[in-house]
């Protein structure tokens, strides 16, 4: 029942117990959004808003 040679699993980012933090497919899916949503901010949304299209 108890196995001592194989260590917990506990992930420290969502608390799954599947995996460890590296292999966490929650963070892994927020740090996507986050950088999708970094990159859209950088993005203006019209000519007018973009600083380098002013002559």
């Amino acid at each position: 029942m108890f196995n001592p040679d194989t260590p917990a699993k506990c992930c420290s980012y969502c608390g799954g117990r599947d995996h460890d933090f590296e292999e966490c497919p929650k963070r892994k899916a927020d740090a996507e959004k986050e950088k999708v949503a970094r990159a859209a901010d950088a993005m203006p949304l019209f000519a007018s808003e973009d600083p380098a299209a002013k002559s």
